[in-house]
């Protein structure tokens, strides 16, 4: 009845715009300078008063409130949650100028007395639903569609070429990753893959281990990465359904890039498939997607998933 009442604009499934294809960048599109300081700190004091008003307004228009993804009129929504960071605000932008479906990015403020939360970022809402939530009633030639959207989208970026030289892992804009694999989900930058190797072994201990020898032998299995160097590329680094939006087939919506960053060839797809159960479609989908090419590195991986993760702060 709501939808009778009021201008469209206002409800919570209204967006600006249909995402329409356009031709990928073959190049590394500029990185945007930051805001200035006063300038982040201005929207720093204006977002709180639009998350405050996210409550009354999911209440108004009968939907559920979440503090981190705050829903708001105008096809908006304020994104303000663990780990958001100025670096996934710019690779937002260059991901969107290189016509990959991004949100809009309108403003972004800066929380100095949250720092497990330092940034805040108000932008446009995509079209269309999760992909996990409907990929079981698309048919085939959607699924092969989406498959073959999100390809592009992965080639695309990982065949830019790094301003931080052929080696260094770090973020688009060469400070430190942010990511759940790691402790503290905080790491880097790494000079080299094999330094990156060495500081993701070193919390592994064998408590979840019934002898040495079965540590030794997760151990070995984790080290054969040593052996299998990669290109580093621009990687979204959240590679999972919820973060893909779809709408009639096609990818509308490809969403946070607050791990992206520059990574080794397999961390795209063995980050998914470390816990992905082979019986589930995503697991099937990400192997089709590209991690076919990578399950030696996956079996390397689920090893040092079982050394480290005891270690994690999730």
């Amino acid at each position: 009845m709501l939808q009778w009442l009021v201008p469209r604009f206002l409800l919570p499934d209204y967006t600006w715009s249909t995402y329409t294809p356009t031709t990928l960048s073959d190049r590394l599109p500029p990185v945007s300078q930051p805001a200035h300081p006063h300038v982040r700190r201005f929207w720093g004091i204006v977002h709180p008063y639009l998350r405050r008003f996210s409550r009354s307004y999911c209440g108004w228009v009968g939907i559920a409130y979440d503090n981190q993804i705050a829903q708001l009129p105008f096809g908006l929504i304020l994104k303000w949650s663990d780990g958001t960071r100025i670096e996934e605000v710019l690779t937002m932008e260059v991901a969107r100028k290189a016509g990959l479906p991004v949100p809009r990015v309108i403003c972004y403020g800066e929380h100095p007395d949250t720092p497990h939360a330092p940034i805040s970022i108000l932008m446009t809402r995509v079209p269309g639903r999760e992909l996990g939530q409907v990929y079981e009633t698309l048919n085939d030639e959607d699924k092969a569609s989406v498959c073959q959207q999100l390809d592009q989208y992965l080639k695309t970026i990982r065949n830019w070429q790094s301003p931080w030289g052929e080696s260094r892992i770090c973020s688009l804009l060469g400070t430190p990753l942010r990511s759940v694999r790691v402790p503290n989900h905080l790491a880097g930058p790494f000079e080299s893959e094999q330094e990156l190797n060495n500081y993701l072994r070193e919390p592994a201990w064998l408590g979840g281990f019934p002898s040495e020898t079965a540590y030794s032998d997760a151990l070995n299995r984790a080290k054969r990465m040593d052996e299998k160097p990669h290109r580093i590329v621009l990687t979204h680094g959240d590679l999972q359904h919820h973060n893909i939006m779809v709408y009639e087939g096609h990818i509308t919506g490809f969403l946070d890039w607050e791990s992206a960053g520059w990574y080794p060839g397999y961390w795209e797809f063995t980050t998914p498939l470390r816990f992905a159960q082979e019986s589930f479609w995503w697991y099937h989908f990400v192997v089709a997607l590209g991690g076919k090419s990578y399950l030696p590195e996956l079996d390397c991986e689920r090893a040092l998933t079982s050394l480290t993760s005891a270690s994690y702060y999730w």
